[in-house]
């Protein structure tokens, strides 16, 4: 039998979050989830610290309620626990002559706990990318309809396709990647990039990332799509240009330096890594970079020109930059 719950979304204020979590705590409920749109301002305020790249998801804040979540079991104890809660925010009114916590009105709406595992597959469904890619997660059936089709199954790590700054270098690499390509692709997450190089023709990509879920998530995502024998992925600090060095350069069969390079990240990132670009470059080798909010493209920029990087491209979608350079 499917256990029912129900959500109850409690609307206050920024001000009245701590002190009605403490309410709620008290009554029992301690595991409850916040929503304030106040903690999008601080992050775009810089407050905690630079930011790059935003999830869009996180946009979606500057609409949102500020609302306190908790869910209550649908058991013989039900009406009691909703009595007592309505009981508690009536005295909380009553007592906040100075609006600290806003309306404190509830939405109460029913939950069934056996769908929590797999409703959240319903919002993703094949999206076209540029004028050859269709990107799915594995349980849809899609049919590519003459476009390639990159299955890549949403997780704990970065690039699902969804993102602009990810649907930038895919757009990039139909413009770039030619047959028999070697790929180096740092910070590779999914390892979306990786896979999309070898299903346009490439024949190895080695992806990085110091993340291990990543590694692993596109070591999967590369066995998804078959091209498990033409990928390798390895985890390491990008930062530490000398150990990553060593790692794409040397050992195995891995070769020194490759004709395309892939850089989805950080703008900051980016520009601390340029000076090792060259060193894993062929001569007029190509480098896709992405991740690049607008602000710092011309920080990107200097730092190419710098190192006699000729700029080839811009491509741009909403707030982010894609940059196709030349050594």
């Amino acid at each position: 039998m499917n256990n029912v719950w129900k959500k109850v979304d409690i609307f206050t204020t920024s001000e009245g979050i701590e002190a009605l979590s403490d309410a709620l705590t008290g009554l029992g409920h301690h595991s409850l989830s916040v929503v304030d749109s106040a903690d999008l301002e601080k992050l775009m305020e810089g407050k905690y610290g630079a930011w790059d790249y935003i999830d869009p998801e996180l946009m979606k804040l500057r609409e949102a309620k500020t609302t306190v979540t908790l869910y209550i079991s649908s058991d013989e104890h039900e009406q009691e626990k909703l009595s007592a809660l309505h009981q508690m925010l009536i005295q909380l009114k009553t007592a906040d002559t100075k609006s600290i916590f806003g309306s404190l009105e509830c939405d109460i709406t029913n939950v069934i706990d056996e769908n929590w595992a797999d409703t959240w597959k319903d919002d993703y469904n094949p999206v076209l990318v540029g004028e050859k890619f269709v990107i799915s997660p594995s349980w849809v059936n899609c049919d590519p309809c003459g476009r390639i089709l990159l299955k890549i199954d949403p997780g704990m790590a970065f690039g699902t396709g969804l993102d602009e700054t990810t649907q930038l270098c895919l757009e990039a690499l139909e413009e770039t990647v030619k047959t028999g390509d070697t790929v180096l692709d740092f910070g590779c997450g999914s390892g979306i990039l990786s896979i999309a190089a070898i299903l346009l023709g490439a024949d190895s990509a080695l992806g990085v990332d110091i993340d291990e879920v990543a590694v692993k998530t596109a070591k999967e995502n590369a066995e998804l799509n078959g091209v498990s024998n033409k990928t390798e992925f390895i985890c390491k600090n990008l930062q530490d240009k000398g150990t990553v060095l060593l790692s794409c350069s040397h050992g195995g069969t891995r070769q020194k330096n490759r004709p395309l390079v892939l850089a989805n990240i950080a703008a900051d990132i980016i520009i601390e890594l340029i000076p090792l670009f060259p060193e894993v470059l062929t001569p007029k080798g190509t480098l896709i970079l992405s991740g690049i909010i607008k602000d710092r493209k011309q920080d990107v920029v200097d730092a190419l020109k710098d190192k006699n990087f000729s700029i080839q491209e811009y491509k741009e979608k909403h707030d982010w930059i894609c940059i196709i350079a030349i050594i």
